[in-house]
C-alpha cells in the first residue's frame, strides 16, 4: 500500500512518518516546510520521497498512484486560524475538499481525514460523542466542521472516507511544538521555574499523546473499510479526559520546584469539552493507551532536559506555530497569502 501524508513535516506527521517506515508501508510526504525547527533531527524518517508543495497547488501528478491518503495538512490551531479566517477556509476547508476530490477522480482508495475535538467548543459538564451538536468557537474549528461535511459527501463502495476528531495532542515529536496545553506547561515550568495556566483551570480537554494518535491512524489504514467508511469517529481515551487543573498536578509531580501561576490570559480560548470515545472503542477495541499522561511528562521532560531546553528556547518561539509563520511574513520569506516568496 502506497500512503501519501500531508503535512509530514509537522508536529504529528513526522511522527506518523517513523511509524509508517517502521510498518515497512511505501510513503509519499507532501508539506510547504514551514516549520523546520527540531529537538532531535537524528530521529526524523528520511527514506522517503518528499513533495515540498503547498497544499493549495497540489495536482494529480502528485497523488498518482497513491492507495490511500493521510490529510494532516492544515493552520493548526485556534491563535493561528484567527490570524486571517479567510486563508484557514482556503487551506483547511477548500483545499482538503478540493484534495479528496482529485484523489477520488484518479482512484485513490481511502482518504483519512485529521479533524479535531475543538469542534464541540462548550459542553459544560456534558459529555459529547459523535451524535451531539458541535459548537466551532474558532475559525479553525469551523473550518474542520465544513471540511467534514463536504468529505463526508465523497465516499461511497470505491472511495473510503473518514473523518478522526482527534483528542487534543501532547508528548514528544521530533518536531516539538511548544503551542500545545500539556506541552506549554512543562515548557513555561522549564523556562521560567513557573507552571502558567492561562484559565482558571476549570476547562476539561480530552487529551493523547502524539505516539498513540500516529499508530491509531496506521489502524485506520488497516481497517476494514465497511468499519470506518462515512463515519465520524471521536479518536482517544475515556481516561483522558482532564481539567486543566489535573493536568498541572500531574506535571508538578515532575517539575516539583515550580510555582503554579494562574495567569488568565486565555483571550478568547474558552473552550471546555469532555469527550466519550464509546463509537472508537467498538470498531477497534484492541486499543490501549501506551503512552498516558504521567509515561509522557516524564518523557518530555527528560528529552527536553537532554536539549538544554530553557528560557532562550522558549523566547524565541522556534517551536510555537504562529510565531514562526509571524517571522516568515516580516522577513518577507512568505507573503500574507503565506505563500513562499521564492520558491
Amino acid at each position: 500500500m502506497k500512503i501519501l501524508v500531508t503535512g509530514d513535516r509537522g508536529y504529528i506527521g513526522s511522527t506518523l512518518m517513523v511509524f509508517l517506515n517502521e510498518e515497512k508501508y511505501q510513503v509519499v510526504g507532501l508539506d510547504t516546510d514551514f516549520f523546520r525547527s527540531t529537538i532531535d533531527s537524528s530521529i526524523i524518517a528520511s527514506s522517503y520521497k518528499k513533495i515540498t508543495k503547498d497544499i493549495r497547488e497540489v495536482d494529480e501528478k502528485d497523488i498518482e498512484g497513491i492507495d490511500a491518503i493521510i490529510h494532516l495538512c492544515a493552520l493548526s490551531n485556534d491563535p493561528i486560524g484567527e490570524l486571517d479566517p479567510r486563508l484557514t477556509e482556503e487551506i483547511n476547508f477548500k483545499s482538503s475538499v478540493r484534495l479528496a476530490r482529485l484523489a477520488k477522480k484518479i482512484g485513490v482508495k481511502r482518504f483519512i481525514f485529521s479533524s479535531s475535538c475543538s469542534v464541540y467548543g462548550i459542553s459544560k459538564n456534558r459529555i459529547v460523542d459523535e451524535e451531539s451538536e458541535t459548537n466551532p468557537l474558532t475559525a479553525y474549528a469551523k473550518s474542520k466542521i465544513e471540511a467534514e461535511k463536504k468529505l463526508l459527501k465523497l465516499a461511497d463502495d470505491d472511495f473510503c472516507v473518514c473523518v478522526l476528531r482527534s483528542s487534543s495532542v501532547y508528548g514528544y515529536s521530533p518536531k516539538f511544538r511548544n503551542d500545545l496545553v500539556v506541552n506549554n506547561l512543562i515548557t513555561t515550568g522549564l523556562a521560567y521555574n513557573q507552571i502558567r495556566i492561562m484559565s482558571d483551570g476549570t476547562p476539561w480537554r480530552p487529551l493523547i499523546d502524539v505516539r498513540d494518535l500516529s499508530s491509531i491512524f496506521i489502524e485506520f489504514l488497516k481497517a476494514e473499510k465497511d468499519a470506518i467508511n462515512a463515519k465520524i469517529i471521536n479518536v482517544g481515551f475515556d481516561e483522558n479526559n482532564f481539567q486543566v487543573r489535573d493536568l498541572v498536578g500531574i506535571i508538578k509531580n515532575v517539575l516539583v520546584n515550580c510555582n503554579i501561576v494562574y495567569t488568565g490570559k486565555h483571550g478568547k480560548d474558552t473552550r471546555s469539552y469532555r469527550v466519550s470515545f464509546n463509537k472508537f472503542k467498538k470498531i477497534f477495541p484492541s486499543i490501549k493507551q501506551e503512552w498516558t499522561l504521567e509515561k509522557s511528562v516524564e518523557d518530555l521532560v527528560r528529552r527536553l532536559k537532554k536539549a538544554n531546553f530553557g528560557k532562550n528556547e522558549y523566547s524565541k518561539g522556534e517551536f510555537t506555530r504562529l510565531t514562526v509563520l509571524k517571522k516568515l511574513m516580516e522577513s518577507n520569506l512568505v507573503d500574507s497569502k503565506l505563500y513562499w516568496v521564492n520558491k
